[in-house]
């Protein structure tokens, strides 16, 4: 009778044994399962965050209507992690300016009214992570004046319902330079190429483009040494 009571003992001591760890491997196993889904929430999000701020300066085409979709997936992979200015294929200028991400800055103040530096830019591209280790996203909340040209550059993009509107711009300054002609068509032939000229030259350029009124004297900046 004993006998028969401490084998039903250790009966009910094992099987008890054993719910406590099923639960505890069910649990784990879900925790896991919950981890696994917030890491690719997050890695989403991250790859996200760089595609913007790609497309933002003009490294990555949103593909129209369809979102990121139309977009060579070698192309897509490239612009979803952390890439240097320096990585690019273009390279800045005799200056040392990156031609087209300045002048996107131009469009984002002279159309959207707030100044960023092209400095400030740049500067955000020279480390990939923040000093606490963490990764240096845009949206992070420690560059604020970076997140508000995104986010801009993003609204432009819902608001004209395409990904064209760096072309537009970029076209409509390579028309500017096209219908200017100084009298001296001998000094005209000396102003260089776009993405070959200083910063003042690209200043005076986007706010031409900008104010029909303005009257652009490229020769002079270029007699001026700029």
């Amino acid at each position: 009778m004993m006998e028969k009571l401490k084998k039903k003992h250790l009966f009910i001591f094992v099987a008890f044994l054993l719910l406590i760890v099923t639960l505890f491997v069910g649990y784990r196993i879900n925790e896991q399962r919950k981890e696994d889904a917030r890491m690719t929430e997050e890695q989403r999000e991250t790859e996200e965050a760089y595609r913007w701020i790609h497309y933002a300066i003009g490294r990555l085409d949103h593909g129209r209507l369809s979102g990121w979709y139309l977009t060579p997936p070698e192309i897509l992979e490239e612009m979803s992690v952390y890439r240097s200015l320096e990585s690019f294929r273009t390279q800045p200028n005799d200056h040392g300016i990156f031609t087209n991400i300045y002048m996107i800055l131009r469009m984002y103040y002279h159309r959207g009214g707030v100044y960023l530096s092209y400095e400030m830019l740049i500067d955000y591209f020279s480390e990939e992570f923040e000093l606490d280790g963490s990764l240096r996203l845009y949206n992070n909340g420690n560059h604020p004046e970076v997140e508000a040209f995104v986010i801009w550059m993003r609204e432009e993009l819902r608001a004209t319902r395409h990904g064209g509107e760096f072309e537009i711009y970029f076209e409509k300054l390579d028309n500017i330079m096209r219908s200017y002609s100084p009298e001296d068509m001998e000094r005209w032939l000396r102003i260089p190429l776009i993405n070959q000229m200083s910063p003042q030259m690209l200043d005076a350029l986007a706010r031409a483009e900008a104010d029909p009124d303005y009257i652009l004297d490229l020769t002079s900046l270029r007699e001026q040494g700029y």
